[in-house]
């Protein structure tokens, strides 16, 4: 189980005008219908290179199961306070310590 894990969660886009919405934190609670996270939500924006929006402050959200593209486990001390993020190519990746790089966005979907 995935409860009491540090996670990245992609919602998923059902049309292409909505902005695409990531969101980092420890898992709470994980059932068949939801996930609750307590963590940082990221908006991914095209600044002439890809870029993230990241909220200040740590919230907790319940996300339907349904709404979820990815859950991508991350290393437990993964640091919520220093969310850093590069360009490779034309993929936008979350820097991930002790782990490989995890993609946020490609260019052609933002």
């Amino acid at each position: 189980m995935i409860v009491g894990r540090m996670v990245r969660v992609r919602l998923r886009r059902d049309f292409f005008e909505q902005r695409l919405w990531v969101f980092i934190g420890k898992v709470l609670g994980f059932t068949e219908n939801w996930v609750m996270i307590e963590g940082k939500g990221l908006t991914v924006l095209q600044r002439g290179e890809l870029d993230v929006e990241a909220e200040q402050e740590l919230r907790v959200v319940v996300i339907p199961r349904d709404n979820i593209a990815i859950i991508r486990v991350l290393p437990d001390n993964f640091d919520m306070s220093n969310i850093r993020t590069v360009n490779k190519g034309h993929k936008l990746c979350l820097v991930v310590d002790g782990g490989p790089d995890a993609t946020i966005a490609e260019r052609g979907e933002v």
